[in-house]
């Protein structure tokens, strides 16, 4: 399992069954998350991982120079259903 946070960007380990997404909100258990058509849906984190890739999971600061974390920031800064969290 992977760290999942809103505005995790996910890509889809099979387009026939769902496409490319983003986390947009976290209730329970449950991660809203919206696909790059607008369609909402809700998943474990298991589901997540059976069915997404995450983002620049395998990137390292110190190979990249830029690590995952890093990276889900800056590609979800201008996603079209990135969500604004700051408080």
């Amino acid at each position: 399992m992977h760290t999942l946070n809103i505005n995790t960007i996910l890509h889809t380990k099979d387009g026939s069954k769902i496409g490319n997404a983003i986390i947009t909100a976290r209730q329970d258990q449950y991660w809203e998350v919206t696909t790059d058509y607008g369609n909402k849906v809700r998943f474990t984190s298991k589901e997540i991982d059976n069915l997404f890739n995450i983002a620049w999971h395998n990137y390292a600061k110190h190979i990249h120079g830029h690590d995952c974390n890093e990276m889900q920031q800056m590609m979800a800064s201008d996603h079209k259903h990135r969500v604004d969290v700051r408080g």
